[in-house]
């Protein structure tokens, strides 16, 4: 399981090397947070919705700090989750 995570990032990372670095931390995080939650439930549509509410809350943290909240940004987070729907 680690290991099958650990490549799964790798490989997301390669793919994403050509976006602005924010928004590929955006994608691991989703990822991560999906990863976790489908290891967790067994459900991926769980895993989304939980990628979905973290992308969200960050950037409602980010309007609050900053006035300025990202749609790309949480979009980012929200596309991760698709790495629990390719690899189980």
């Amino acid at each position: 399981m680690i290991l099958k995570f650990a490549a799964l990032i790798v490989i997301s990372v390669l793919f994403l090397v050509g976006c602005a670095p924010d928004k590929e931390k955006h994608f691991v995080a989703g990822a991560m947070v999906s990863s976790w939650v489908y290891a967790e439930t067994g459900e991926r549509l769980d895993a989304c919705l939980a990628s979905l509410g973290v992308g969200i809350a960050k950037e409602l943290i980010d309007s609050n700090n900053n006035g300025h909240a990202d749609e790309k940004d949480a979009a980012a987070t929200v596309v991760g989750c698709t790495v629990t729907w390719i690899w189980e």
